[in-house]
């Protein structure tokens, strides 16, 4: 689903929005590329997002993410908001549905406004009249119990893939395509996995990981809607951004 944005006349020329990314580099590029084509279309040809990305190596967040004690990973998130605060920018928003769950805290320890990911998704879903969901992701965001939490709190009811779809799409999440191997038959296992989600009467399927919507392209299987979260998550960003 496209975003539809009403015509302003110019930008706000005081705000500047910091992204956290490099979770991975390439879904970073994804919602670079998105927020200027964008920003453009909203305000005009000649116009682009004012941006600041600091990008994480994905290597440090991997071993932060496998270590029991997480408060590495909750400090390097907060260390990155902390510099995009003392860089001029007023909001941030983090490149991941996984680590989207930081952005409460990080908010708090540095008071920019955090531009929720979950808040953009849940109000695609609640437009697209979905409450029983496919969610498709990294292992930790399909198995992890605090994700299932933050969709049922939202109201949103979660289906997740069942062996072998779930180590398969997980496999290619972590080994291909968060490194930017696009691959035609890891593209076919999503799929499969899709088409086993449809079964299950679902009212819409979300790629819930930054980087799947670059190798499923598809926004619509039958009548079912694909969701791919860097959109809604990008519109909201413009949203700020251009008022």
């Amino acid at each position: 689903m496209q975003a539809s944005f009403e015509t302003s006349p110019t930008p706000n020329p005081d705000k500047i929005l910091g992204i956290i990314g490099g979770v991975s580099w390439h879904s970073s590029i994804e919602y670079y590329r998105l927020l200027n084509e964008n920003t453009a279309k909203r305000l005009g040809a000649k116009h682009s997002a004012r941006l600041i990305l600091n990008s994480f190596d994905f290597s440090k967040l991997l071993e932060w993410q496998k270590s029991k004690d997480q408060r590495d990973l909750l400090n390097g998130f907060i260390e990155a908001g902390q510099a995009l605060c003392a860089s001029g920018c007023q909001a941030f928003a983090i490149a991941s549905h996984t680590l989207s769950c930081l952005g409460e805290q990080v908010e708090q320890e540095t008071g920019l406004v955090h531009i929720s990911l979950y808040d953009a998704l849940f109000r695609r879903l609640r437009f697209l009249g979905a409450r029983r969901v496919a969610l498709l992701g990294t292992l930790q965001t399909m198995t992890e119990e605090k994700y299932q939490r933050i969709y049922s709190d939202a109201g949103f009811e979660v289906i997740v893939p069942v062996e072998p779809h779930l180590s398969n799409t997980a496999r290619i999440v972590y080994r291909e395509i968060t490194r930017g191997i696009f691959n035609p038959k890891s593209r076919n296992t999503f799929m499969d996995c899709i088409d086993s989600l449809a079964q299950k009467n679902v009212d819409a399927v979300v790629l819930g990981c930054t980087e799947i919507g670059l190798l499923v392209r598809e926004r619509m299987l039958d009548s079912l809607p694909l969701v791919d979260l860097i959109e809604p998550h990008v519109e909201d960003c413009v949203n700020w951004l251009c008022t």
